[in-house]
């Protein structure tokens, strides 16, 4: 399985390679998918709001994940427009996000737009599916070169509203079963030893063919560490900055006053010190990872959960500006401080999965990271929104303070990163 790191390759094999133009866009684009899903939320703060929004995040994410993938194997061989035919399935779905939430939520009952979605997502991920040159199999996420999740999708066009979301579920299950359970090289293998035995078995019926010939060859091909890590960390920046487009958005109705001036910015500081700890101070987008640390099938999962909870918190966050001085409800404080509580024990997991975080360390960022934003969860029931986000913009910085002052882990096998 192939690392993030390119550290340890000869400097005369090292070719700088960065994000082009069109791939910015299409994170973009992506992204602005994400944005949509306020809606989701915005409509029912509940369980079966929360699991909408879970699904329709993955959806997204998973679109992304395909054609990121394809442009980082293809390089220069990346074909524009076959991104912007993803950006435009990208742009149907989000379109059709808000009147998903409405009927599937129970607001309304037009079933156009949860129709329209469906076919944009299948329509997305099948043509990103095929994006791969014939004969190669991308040995470090195989899953986005599998269509067996889809097939729920598509029986869910036919059948009673209200099984819809079950059979998304399904599907998006069995796309995360096979990114855990599906090992590139057994693939290749096994794909290979298919291709091989079709070819022997066309030899023996033909009389007098030679033995020679194994059919068609198949090809691994791996990711570019350095370019992935560069696209992971733009996709986080980019949910970070919409964030605070709907922070900014959501002030712009609130009244204006000290109170509105002293949430915004704390919420502005809040996810200023999570890009510090994201970016500066982490490593693909995924705070408190190191290069060359853990395997890329492990930071594209990571991303996903760290980029999903970014823009949970963006929610949280603009609901507190509307709530001006007032105590947020139950639902309301919890997800914001389950979000910043998510955010880093996911932190805690890749410091101790990259090594990069001692005992020490590890006991530091549970308890301030993980224990306070919960207890403030479980007890700040009268607190203002504000005061909440105050008290975790503090933690974040405290965290912030923390890691400028400390010296990088030595790792023995591999040495200082």
């Amino acid at each position: 399985m192939t690392d993030l790191d390119t550290a340890y390759e000869p400097d005369d094999e090292k070719v700088e390679r960065h994000a082009s133009w069109a791939e910015l866009f299409f994170d973009l684009v992506a992204v602005a998918g994400v944005a949509a899903l306020t809606h989701v939320l915005g409509l029912e703060l509940d369980a079966a709001g929360l699991g909408v929004y879970t699904l329709l995040y993955l959806t997204f994410w998973l679109s992304w994940t395909t054609f990121m993938l394809y442009s980082n194997i293809s390089a220069g061989r990346t074909r524009v427009v076959r991104l912007m035919i993803g950006m435009t399935g990208l742009g149907v779905m989000a379109a059709s996000v808000p009147g998903v939430a409405h009927t599937v939520l129970g607001h309304g009952n037009d079933q156009r737009p949860v129709t329209v979605f469906v076919i944009a997502y299948l329509a997305t991920r099948i043509y990103g599916a095929h994006s791969w040159r014939r004969g190669e199999i991308l040995l470090d996420f195989p899953v986005v070169q599998y269509s067996a999740g889809l097939l729920p999708w598509f029986i869910s066009i036919w059948i009673q509203e209200r099984w819809k979301p079950t059979l998304w579920a399904v599907g998006v299950g069995l796309d995360l079963l096979l990114i855990l359970a599906v090992s590139g090289d057994k693939l290749l293998q096994q794909v290979q030893a298919k291709f091989t035995a079709r070819a022997a078995t066309r030899r023996r019926r033909r009389p007098g063919a030679g033995p020679g010939g194994t059919g068609p060859v198949i090809q691994g091909v791996s990711v570019d560490p350095a370019h992935l890590s560069e696209r992971l960390g733009l996709f986080v920046i980019i949910v970070l900055g919409e964030s605070v487009v709907q922070v900014v958005d959501a002030a712009a109705g609130a009244r204006y006053g000290i109170g509105l001036l002293a949430t915004g910015v704390a919420a502005f500081v809040l996810l200023a010190g999570m890009f510090g700890l994201s970016v500066v101070f982490g490593y693909a987008g995924l705070p408190h990872l190191r290069a060359g640390r853990i395997s890329t099938r492990a930071a594209l999962g990571l991303h996903c959960l760290v980029t999903g909870v970014v823009a949970t918190l963006g929610v949280s966050l603009s609901s507190v500006v509307g709530h001006g001085s007032d105590a947020l409800p139950d639902s309301g404080r919890w997800l914001l401080c389950g979000a910043m509580a998510a955010y880093f024990a996911l932190g805690v997991v890749t410091g101790v999965a990259s090594r990069s975080s001692d005992t020490q360390r590890t006991i530091s960022r549970v308890i301030t990271g993980i224990a306070v934003p919960l207890l403030l969860g479980l007890l700040a029931t009268d607190a203002s929104g504000r005061t909440l986000v105050v008290c975790l913009a503090l933690v974040v910085l405290a965290h912030l303070w923390f890691e400028r002052r400390s010296a990088p882990v030595q790792d023995q096998g591999q040495g200082q990163v």
